[in-house]
């Protein structure tokens, strides 16, 4: 049996809008507005305070690693030449937990900031005991995250903004 082009059975709608095996989007906690804890991390050949660009110790990172409560870091990772960015936004949440979200974009052919960022899945991790050297006021290192999953469903920004409440 011949069937005529155009006479094939579909599950479905097509959407010319849409392309084939399109990845599913991701919720952009970038854009969630959460308020960071400490200032941006930038590396390139070292990590610096993004909005200064002088030296940055990690101290109020390990801080926050230490108090074990809740708050977000955001690292911007900036290799050079210059063709590809990527970021990690980490929330804690207090219970021993983080919800993290890395973000990519390649530009070979573009400046950057033109290219849309590609957002990652949402990743459920546990937060590592801090190491004996790190001690109160003397604690200069970015948390370390362990056994990350990545979650069937993303958090909306009011369920991030629900975590990140303070308790009363």
């Amino acid at each position: 049996m011949l069937l005529p082009l155009g006479l094939v059975a579909c599950d479905g709608e097509i959407n010319e809008d849409t392309p084939p095996n399109d990845v599913p989007a991701h919720v952009d906690l970038f854009a969630c507005g959460v308020q960071l804890t400490c200032p941006a991390y930038c590396i390139h050949l070292s990590i610096a305070d993004c909005s200064s660009g002088g030296p940055e110790t990690l101290g109020c990172a390990g801080e926050l690693w230490l108090e074990g409560g809740s708050g977000a870091l955001e690292v911007h990772d900036r290799p050079g030449p210059g063709n590809w960015m990527g970021d990690k936004l980490t929330l804690f949440l207090g219970d021993g937990k983080a919800l993290v979200q890395n973000r990519t974009r390649s530009c070979l052919d573009a400046p950057c900031e033109t290219i849309p960022w590609e957002l990652g899945a949402h990743e459920l991790c546990d937060v590592a005991t801090p190491p004996a050297t790190c001690q109160p006021d003397n604690c200069s290192e970015l948390p370390v995250l362990e056994n990350c999953a990545p979650l069937e469903t993303d958090w909306s920004c009011g369920e991030v903004a629900t975590a990140m409440s303070p308790m009363p």
